[in-house]
């Protein structure tokens, strides 16, 4: 499928909301390309992420998909010991006239990893984005949390557009290094509710665009993930 077929696919269903699907992707192929990697709005931990810095597929939930407090959150789950979660880092791209400043809340939600993320740990509430490219560029944003963890956690955000057209896409890795990828999914949609893998709507999904900047207690032994690892040589 060519760029211009895909995105016909998405915009012109959008046009008419009583039958435009709650679930929409982009099929990025090897197209995508990071237009922003200059990493350095969080001050404090280490960047941590469970993908491989390329990303074959976006995905977001709009119309009845989205449900405060937030359901059509999509997120990843670490396990890296007791520590702060300084800052959240989220992957995203748009397409023309989607994104027209439509806020985020993002969360940090205890576990993720063994089990399904539960608990609201801390949020940072109605952030909007400051790097949302058109597709295939991918802008990466980060935001301050400041969320201490004692293990399992899972970070991720849920766009404010309940009820709407979504405003962007989350990048997600379907080639990569096996991670905890997770979406909160609205009941009565067709899909089984609550958190569940997004796999189950989108298709194979490795890990989504969704990072952290971490850092340990001494007393804690941090988990080595592929982001991690690479983080020792930035």
């Amino acid at each position: 499928m060519t760029m211009h077929a895909v995105l016909l696919a998405v915009l012109i269903p959008a046009a008419a909301t009583t039958t435009a699907p709650n679930q929409v992707s982009l099929e990025l192929g090897d197209r995508a390309v990071i237009v922003d990697s200059d990493l350095d709005a969080c001050a404090d931990g280490v960047l941590i992420h469970n993908h491989d810095d390329t990303f074959e597929n976006v995905v977001a939930w709009q119309y009845s998909g989205v449900v405060p407090p937030y359901y059509g959150a999509l997120a990843e789950g670490y396990d890296l010991g007791a520590g702060t979660v300084y800052c959240g880092v989220y992957w995203v791209t748009t397409v023309p006239c989607y994104f027209t400043g439509q806020s985020a809340d993002c969360f940090v939600w205890e576990g993720g990893v063994s089990t399904p993320p539960g608990t609201v740990l801390g949020a940072t509430i109605g952030v909007v984005f400051e790097s949302v490219p058109d597709w295939p560029g991918i802008g990466v944003n980060e935001i301050g949390l400041n969320v201490h963890v004692s293990g399992a956690f899972t970070v991720g955000y849920w766009g404010n557009w309940p009820g709407a057209q979504c405003g962007y896409w989350s990048c997600a890795d379907l080639s990569g290094p096996s991670g905890h990828p997770w979406t909160c999914i609205a009941p009565g949609i067709g899909y089984p509710s609550g958190w569940q893998d997004p796999s189950i709507v989108w298709g194979p999904t490795a890990s989504m665009g969704i990072g952290v900047y971490f850092g340990s207690d001494p007393s804690s032994i941090q988990a080595q993930t592929w982001g991690s690892v690479k983080a020792l040589f930035r």
